[in-house]
């Protein structure tokens, strides 16, 4: 399979100095416009560290210069992100319309050519990623071979492109190489997580050796890539697998428990050496248990073992915050009083809305689809369950346009709020999703801090 790819990068990556020495500008630029803005600025990132914030005029254009930034990954952010590369005195031009953020992302100037070949890359390959549900159900021969069709697409994306010359570095190169790569391995480690959600604890040794033998040539510090999404998406998934081989013989895989979220830790430190990717790694393990338990005990022995293996001290304060808020809105904590805009514009705390037992469920307008259904399930639910009062809240910052869509879908306004002081409460109440619904009792008492409104055996906890 791999040779394919070899063969791709040798008639692909020409090096052609000539083309492109004399464009070079004197000093690195950024600059473009987004149509549809969601807000009123952009973040350039490097290495998972904030270099700044670039603000958009008037007309929705941001421009941005200097003259120290290091050839490598950056991370555009505007609510979604993109990741793109940089070389020195590199001069891009980009254009996003966030109504699709991904397809619409174009590049243009000095250092576009390689930029329009990542963003290609990216993008046939999440065309792929939609088909892995449908492919989960082969044969792990039969699913192999699904694999082997997408490098030879590979091979024609390949002709296609060596026609072209790019002024392209090592680095640059590697990039490419492992964004093949590793989604590749990705695709591999997916096909088996799917076959233990699925009850097959037995898979991994069940597969035959073909479908293994990326796993003897992982790079598990790969410094350069250690913030691409192809990269870090893979050893995620990895690590999840190899986790469940250390505990297979006394639970079911489940990548929400304890045991797995102890496991996989354990796993991460002993086998990552790169220590900013570890540290990553870690800390992504670690979130991903603690905002979803409501298990005190565990909670904090598995925080007392992520502030053993991190070396982060920024991490472990913000994990230690994020375990002191999970231990307040356990069942049986009251729920933390925060404070509440109605659409009357007038602020009310929670408590004071809390007069039955209530279900209080939370959306945002970036998921139109989310929203409605919420809504309609709470519509649903009120008649079947009058004892029940229930609560929307908004987790967004534009009080205009939230009141607008209120006002089109909501059947009963006055139940109907949104967050005052939006980056404390959503801190306070754990809420890194909007799929999340807490239900209390008439005294603010939380039953239950883990439902979900949409699930369909919501009502049992009810």
């Amino acid at each position: 399979m791999h040779k394919l790819l070899l063969i791709f990068f040798c008639s692909f990556l020409i090096i052609s100095c000539d083309n492109t020495k004399n464009k070079k500008a004197n000093g690195t630029y950024l600059g473009g416009v987004i149509e549809n803005p969601r807000v009123d600025y952009v973040i350039l990132s490097h290495n998972d560290k904030v270099i700044d914030t670039i603000n958009l005029d008037d007309n929705n254009r941001f421009s941005y210069k200097n003259d120290s930034l290091c050839e490598g990954l950056y991370t555009f952010k505007h609510r979604e992100y993109q990741r793109f590369y940089l070389e020195k005195n590199d001069s891009i031009l980009l254009h996003i319309n966030t109504i699709d953020f991904d397809e619409s992302l174009k590049y243009s100037g000095i250092g576009a050519e390689k930029n329009n070949l990542l963003m290609k890359i990216f993008l046939d390959n999440e065309k792929v990623q939609k088909k892995l549900t449908s492919w989960f159900v082969l044969s792990p021969t039969e699913y192999l071979g699904k694999l082997d069709s997408v490098n030879k697409a590979h091979g024609k994306f390949c002709t296609k492109y060596s026609t072209k010359t790019y002024d392209s570095s090592d680095s640059f190169n590697q990039i490419v190489d492992a964004n093949l790569t590793y989604d590749m391995y990705l695709w591999k480690e997916l096909y088996i997580s799917s076959k233990l959600l699925d009850g097959n604890a037995a898979i991994q040794e069940q597969l035959p050796a073909a479908f293994l033998t990326h796993r003897k040539e992982i790079d598990f510090g790969n410094d350069l890539m250690r913030s691409h999404y192809s990269y870090y998406r893979f050893l995620d998934n990895y690590y999840n697998n190899v986790a469940f081989n250390k505990y297979k013989n006394v639970d079911s895989f489940d990548r929400e428990n304890y045991t797995h979220a102890s496991s996989k830790m354990l796993t991460i430190n002993n086998l990552t050496n790169n220590e900013p990717l570890r540290n990553k790694l870690l800390r992504r393990s670690a979130i991903d248990y603690l905002l979803h338990t409501t298990d005190v005990e565990n909670a904090t022995k598995l925080f007392n073992q992520f502030k053993e293996f991190s070396s982060n001290k920024e991490n472990i304060e913000e994990l230690e915050h994020i375990l002191d808020n999970t231990l307040k809105i356990v069942p049986g904590s009251i729920i933390p009083d925060v404070q509440l805009v109605g659409i009357d514009n007038q602020t009310k705390t929670l408590h004071t809305v809390i007069k039955r037992p209530t279900v209080i469920y939370f959306w945002t307008y970036e998921s139109t689809t989310h929203y409605r259904e919420v809504h309609d399930k709470a519509n649903y639910l009120k008649i079947k369950y009058p004892n029940y009062d229930f609560i929307a809240i908004n987790a967004d910052d534009n009080f205009r346009k939230w009141r607008k869509i209120v006002e089109t879908i909501s059947t009963d306004k006055n139940t109907e709020y949104q967050l005052d002081n939006l980056s404390s409460a959503k801190s306070v109440l754990i809420l890194d999703t909007p799929e999340r619904t807490i239900i209390v009792d008439a005294d603010g008492k939380i039953k239950n801090a883990s439902a979900e409104i949409t699930d369909l055996a919501f009502e049992d906890v009810l």
